[in-house]
């Protein structure tokens, strides 16, 4: 299989090692809003050569080369003017990890999900609804509102999940306090988040990355 020509329904990067192991872990990355599948590429080279490193792109465009995976509305980032698109979204990236990690031959017990902004709350819709999946779920600069999807979520299924949330507190896009709350709904769900707060703004910080990476090296 030619990792550059699987059929998923989203676009995406990918770095596979040049052997594939039973073992093979995996990243798939899910960007911002209004980005791409170019923009967390780079942080693949922070991981070690024998993972697979993916990044998806989200389906709606926003124009200017940038896409979203649900349209937003600036004056209340709690609600999704088109909640639907939540969903399809949530599908598709599902579906996209499934089929790399089946194509790919990846483990499909080492799959993680690192998420930024609204990929962030995305990281977490899809874990917290298919928690089997995923080995970890990194959630940075961003938030998720659990009280939205309760119905779709089982406590005893969640509470063994390895998840990191990194917020800044100066975050300009996301307010510390919807970074808080998402601990808070977290917790309440069962799950014992890493949670972490950086002296800066909408940016991953390098001491973040630091406590990422150490994060995932501990639960391997």
């Amino acid at each position: 299989m030619n990792p550059n020509e699987i059929n998923i329904p989203l676009s995406y990067k990918v770095r596979v090692p040049e052997k594939i192991t039973k073992n093979t872990a995996s990243i798939f990355f899910l960007h911002g809003y209004g980005s791409n599948m170019n923009d967390l590429f780079s942080l693949g080279q922070l991981f070690p050569d024998e993972w697979a490193i993916i990044c998806l792109q989200a389906p709606f465009p926003t124009g200017f080369g940038g896409w979203a995976w649900a349209e937003l509305d600036y004056n209340n980032l709690k609600e999704l003017p088109k909640p639907e698109q939540g969903y399809s979204s949530r599908d598709s990236i599902i579906e996209s990890i499934n089929t790399c990690v089946t194509e790919l031959n990846l483990d499909p017990s080492r799959a993680h999900l690192i998420g930024f902004s609204q990929g962030a709350a995305f990281t977490l819709f899809c874990g917290l609804t298919n928690p089997k999946m995923f080995h970890g779920l990194v959630a940075l600069c961003g938030f998720f509102e659990y009280k939205k999807v309760k119905d779709e979520i089982e406590p005893s299924k969640v509470k063994n999940l390895n998840i990191f949330v990194g917020n800044g507190i100066i975050d300009e896009v996301i307010p510390i306090h919807l970074g808080r709350m998402t601990e808070k709904g977290l917790r309440k769900l069962g799950t014992k988040p890493v949670y972490n707060e950086y002296n800066a703004g909408h940016t991953i910080s390098n001491d973040c990355l630091n406590d990422l990476l150490s994060w995932i090296q501990s639960i391997q």
